[in-house]
């Protein structure tokens, strides 16, 4: 019998989830592209609080519907709904940071990859800006008479290839909006340029100590796969990640640095820019599971005062409790 019972509110539980939530969908807002809007509903939201969007550019190989992610019973084939669970670290964001209302905005090129996009459109840059301003757009008119009290942040967020949305969209700008409080980068930072990015960066950190950078990324230089390099010696992600640190320090970003057996860690001294970078002696592939180990979640509250709590970054997924 207790056992039933626990099924049942554990049934209604999801539920009551899944019908806090309203969810949109927009094709074709720039060409061959997919967003998906998820909000909490008019009884989730609370009155008085701003609202914190959190833009998501997917990574190569996978829909919206695979970045959610789902439990139950899964296919082999259905490997993808259960190594991101972006809905359930969003959850976990809206239930226990209630200084905003999440919302979160999932960016899907048709392509599956908007390295593919970017390729197939010399003027991608100015198109992932009107994608940006559009969607902000769309979610301010959604929400009438609720952003009085300190209106709109965006955190412009990015997995793999969803790197390249983030990198296109500050090169196409002259300078980035003060609306933007975070650019986080989980394992996507591959298209960074020192000419096209650090400066634009550096300016916009300096402009207000309550903006973040995020990086996390792994050495994949030492991963083999069917006898070849998956990247070149100075093309992968831990080699990036280590340039933009080295770049930023060169503009005056000043960095204490921890390292393990695990991670190599560097701080910017006033905790705004932070860079996680995994070592990997025995050439695994963690590109992934950055994002499962708590990253999008660690990527939101570093450097806050919710920084840690109920939550470990690397450490076991604390938001099982939250996926449908």
């Amino acid at each position: 019998m207790c056992r039933l019972l626990t099924l049942l509110l554990t049934i209604f539980l999801f539920a009551s989830v899944a019908a806090a939530e309203v969810r949109q969908e927009y094709r074709d807002l720039i060409p061959r592209s997919r967003v998906v809007i998820n909000t909490p509903s008019e009884i989730q939201f609370r009155k008085g609080r701003p609202v914190r969007l959190i833009l998501y550019a997917l990574p190569n190989g996978n829909t919206i519907e695979e970045t959610e992610g789902r439990g139950g019973a899964l296919l082999p084939e259905e490997w993808r709904y259960d190594i991101q669970h972006i809905a359930a670290q969003v959850r976990f964001l809206r239930e226990n940071d209630r200084r905003y209302n999440y919302i979160v905005a999932y960016l899907e090129a048709e392509q599956k990859g908007w390295t593919i996009h970017a390729s197939e459109y010399a003027d991608s840059p100015g198109l992932y800006k009107k994608l940006t301003d559009t969607i902000v757009t769309i979610v301010k008119s959604s929400l009438p008479g609720k952003l009085e009290s300190g209106g709109i942040s965006v955190a412009l967020s990015s997995h793999s290839g969803g790197g390249r949305f983030v990198l296109n969209y500050i090169h196409s700008v002259d300078k980035i909006p003060s609306f933007i409080d975070r650019i986080l980068f989980i394992d996507s930072n591959y298209g960074y340029d020192e000419e096209l990015h650090t400066d634009k960066l550096v300016t916009w950190l300096k402009a207000d100590k309550n903006r973040h950078l995020g990086v996390m990324a792994y050495v994949d230089t030492t991963v083999i796969l069917n006898g070849r390099r998956i990247v070149s010696s100075r093309g992968g992600t831990g080699f990036r990640s280590a340039m933009m640190a080295r770049d930023l320090q060169k503009r005056g970003v000043k960095f204490t640095e921890r390292s393990d057996t695990s991670f190599v860690r560097k701080f910017s001294k006033n905790g705004q820019v932070a860079f996680w970078i995994k070592e990997n002696p025995n050439g695994k592939i963690y590109h992934t599971i950055l994002v499962e180990r708590n990253g999008l979640i660690h990527q939101m509250l570093f450097d806050s005062g919710l920084d840690g709590k109920g939550y470990k970054f690397w450490g076991v997924r604390c938001y099982d409790k939250y996926i449908k």
